[in-house]
């Protein structure tokens, strides 16, 4: 627990470290605070999703990161860890170990390995600040946070103004430069590209301000904590209002138990309900909320039913982490789909975090999950009953004050996603790791390697020094040299294929382009130096061969990933050239998409779409679209695999089932025409079982129970298709008493049907019911007066 002492780092400063280990720790000491801040505030609105930015930076800066502890340790030799550091970093190294195997475990583990790398690296954050970081370097991490939360919230307030005093982008210009302004209406969501993200900020930061302006009184800090509170306003979260209620309450039990036990001067209980009145205040304002627009309400109970049942099917070691958005479709509610008005959008998320992990990690990995919070969330208590015990009317040590910030907002984000997930996604998900191991690591009062070093005392200074050998200085210098170069040389490539992706000055208009190609160049090439000169100096500072060794390894999923970030540029750029109806050069940014990101399941889908839009039936070559030497392919042959590799990895993505049923109805016009009736049945049959395919995964669809009438209708069984129109208009996958789809197509396909098989009144009344939906539906207005002629009844009422 937190101890009452004055040590500091330069207690340690006149040891003689091995070579390398003072820089390597100073470098990570900066890396890890300013990483963060540049993954809070950064966006970059040229790639498909304005946040992958944010995701590159985690896994090339979290990689990075990684690489030098790694490197650290191996330069620290027997003094990395005891035997009893293992006692306290139990919980961490229980999830770290268990997300491999639950990505192991996984059924499509190519989805999951964003997922996977996201949670390796969090954990990673936590072992690092618990073992490295000292008093200094959390307090410097602290005022970077800061300067984070400064940043987020002016840009927060500038949309506030923008969207209250300044017409919407299509009207006019306002104030907020970028292109993105007004994409949630009024909602502000800042750097963070969505208001649930940018609110779940605003939660955890908030009382982080807030205990260090009551440790500094430093008045800056008295704006931020305003903004923070206006934004969190206009964020218009309900979760995070609710956080933000949750949070309030822990704070001011927090503090009237530590800080005011000798100095309450009224009962406990007067005080617990007068810390309750912000947080009834705000459980009210959802419900107000709630109540005015319960949609989201539904569509998230909707959400969690579906994960129970995914969690019913491997309760004890769950599904496989990231798994969530793959196996989703098939546990998917139908009222989902009326919800959105949509069926072609992904759930990638429980909107409960705590339930998914749960889902991902199955009893064990959530039982690890919870006994971190429990862990953490006692040696926090703790270490504040040490701090604040027999104070006696005096101040608390300012530590103390940051142990209370930091476990306020660990407790106030894990209320928030109780509604919500953004800890799955990296701009909240990163503090996951963060705020666990800074309120170890105060409450502790030293980082572990204090510890170690302060213990052993003399035995602190190393050995005598023996000259290396002329081979182990060879090989040293030969993995120093192999490990330089290639590091230079990844810089190189990043910055020239960033040079291809920004392009050139003169070809942005809009100020706010110009404005992101200045921040971006700046950022990018600060990014690049600061990372290959830590790299090299961690390679020649060290005397060691397994470092360069790492730092080179690492070198290769940090170039990988970068092709990610690469590959959501060209993502964004073959949409653009898809709404343009530019097929060719669509589908060749496509390709190289997926060059770069076999995982990304998109524009597999995407191009497959596109042949089947084209459904060119000549075959050529053309290499650039996936064409092998010497086997020209047809539309059909380059759907199919664009369509089979979504379903090797997202075996039912979206509508994949139902596009692929539509291409086989074209393939089975195409060989009718072509004189070709026998093989052209085969692939009626094809569509009829991809229908039937799609159907178990959105029952609500009308147009697929519309194909696969179209089938029966084709081979001239018109009960099947009468039965088809009926389950449609039925809603008979729906559950729901009296409710219909009832839109004048769906009577009017009905009763045509109908009218073929003879039953003449049945497709009177449902043109009839056709009408009323819709008295313009010229199709049921003219097959009514038909019918009616037929049953000798004159002109319906409508048409006299």
């Amino acid at each position: 627990m937190a101890k009452k002492n004055d040590y500091q780092v330069s207690e340690f400063e006149g040891l003689n470290f091995a070579p390398g280990v003072s820089f390597a720790r100073k470098a990570i000491w900066w890396w890890v605070p300013v990483l963060y801040l540049l993954i809070s505030d950064s966006f970059y609105l040229r790639t498909y999703d304005s946040a992958q930015v944010k995701i590159t930076l985690l896994q090339m800066g979290g990689v990075s990161m990684l690489a030098m502890w790694v490197s650290l340790l191996i330069l620290e030799g027997r003094r990395a860890f005891r035997k009893e550091d293992f006692i306290l970093l139990a919980p961490f190294f229980a999830y770290f170990i268990y997300i491999i195997v639950s990505f192991v475990h996984a059924p499509y583990t190519g989805p999951s390995v964003d997922d996977f790398v996201r949670y390796i690296l969090y954990m990673s954050v936590t072992l690092i600040i618990i073992r490295e970081f000292t008093t200094e370097s959390i307090d410097r991490l602290t005022k970077i946070l800061l300067i984070t939360a400064y940043i987020s919230v002016l840009y927060g307030f500038v949309q506030f103004l923008d969207t209250r005093w300044f017409p919407p982008k299509e009207q006019g210009p306002g104030i907020d430069p970028f292109i993105w302004r007004w994409a949630f209406a009024q909602r502000v969501f800042s750097t963070y590209g969505n208001p649930n993200f940018f609110g779940n900020f605003l939660v955890l930061i908030l009382p982080i301000a807030v205990t260090q302006f009551m440790k500094r009184k430093s008045v800056i800090l008295l704006p931020l904590i305003f903004l923070d509170l206006l934004c969190l306003y206009a964020t218009e979260t309900k979760g995070a209002w609710l956080g933000f209620g949750i949070s309030f309450f822990i704070f001011c039990v927090f503090y009237g138990y530590f800080f005011l036990r000798d100095r309450l001067k009224i009962s406990k209980l007067n005080f617990l309900l007068i810390s309750s009145i912000v947080p009834v205040c705000a459980f009210a304002a959802v419900i107000f909320y709630a109540y005015m627009r319960p949609i989201s309400v539904r569509f998230r109970v909707a959400t969690w039913l579906s994960t129970w049942e995914m969690i019913e099917s491997h309760p004890l070691t769950g599904v496989g982490v990231g798994s969530f958005k793959v196996i989703y479709p098939a546990y998917r509610r139908p009222v989902i789909f009326h919800i959105e008005g949509k069926h072609n959008t992904e759930t990638d998320h429980a909107e409960d975090e705590h339930l998914e992990q749960w889902m991902d990690n199955g009893v064990i990995g959530g039982g690890i999950y919870l006994w971190i919070i429990i862990f953490v969330t006692t040696v926090g208590l703790r270490g504040l009953s040490a701090l604040t015990d027999n104070l006696k009317g005096a101040r608390p040590p300012p530590v103390a004050y940051d142990l209370l910030g930091y476990l306020t907002a660990l407790l106030g984000m894990l209320a928030h996603n109780f509604t919500d997930v953004s800890m799955r996604f990296v701009s909240s998900g990163i503090f996951l790791g963060l705020l666990p191991g800074v309120i170890v690591n105060l409450s502790r009062g030293r980082a572990l390697w204090e510890l170690h070093y302060k213990d052993e005392g003399t035995a602190a200074v190393p050995e005598e020094k023996k000259r290396p050998s002329v081979v182990f200085s060879a090989f040293m210098w030969a993995s120093r040299g192999v490990a330089l170069c290639g590091t230079f040389y990844m810089s190189f490539l990043i910055l020239s294929q960033f040079a291809e992706l920004q392009g050139p000055l003169r070809s942005y208009n809009a100020g706010g382009e110009i404005l992101q190609w200045y921040i971006g160049w700046t950022i990018m090439l600060a990014c690049v130096a600061a990372g290959a000169g830590v790299f090299g100096g961690i390679i020649l500072k060290g005397v060691s061969i397994a470092a360069p060794v790492v730092l080179l390894a690492s070198l290769f999923p940090i170039y990988y990933f970068w092709g990610w970030f690469k590959g959501d540029v060209y993502h964004n750029m073959a949409i653009f050239f898809s709404k343009q109806g530019k097929w060719e050069d669509a589908i060749t940014y496509y390709k190289k998409v997926n060059t770069l990101n076999q995982f990304f399941i998109m524009p597999y889908y995407f191009t497959g779409n596109v042949f089947n839009d084209r459904f060119d039936m000549n075959k050529t070559f053309r290499p650039e679209w996936g064409d092998k030497p010497g086997e020209p392919r047809t539309d059909l042959d380059r759907a199919m695999d664009a369509y089979e590799h979504v379903r090797a990895i997202a075996p039912n993505y979206v509508q994949m089932h139902h596009q692929v049923g539509l291409m086989y109805m074209k393939m089975f016009e195409y060989l009718q025409k072509n004189g070709k009736p026998k093989e052209a049945d085969e692939y009626l049959d094809r569509a009829l079982a991809r229908f039937n395919l799609y159907e178990r995964l959105d029952p609500v669809y009308p147009l697929n129970y519309y194909r696969k009438a179209q089938v029966y209708i084709i081979r001239q069984q018109l009960p099947s298709a009468e039965r088809e129109y009926l389950h449609n208009l039925e809603a008979w996958k729906c559950y729901v008493d009296g409710h219909l789809h009832d839109s004048p197509e769906a009577y009017t396909n009905l009763a045509n049907v109908q009218y073929g098989l003879g039953k003449f009144k049945e497709a009177a009344e449902n043109y009839r019911l056709a009408l009323e939906k819709d008295p313009n539906f010229e199709q049921a207005r003219r097959n009514l007066a038909v019918v009616r002629a037929r049953l000798g009844l004159g002109p319906p009422p409508l048409l006299k």
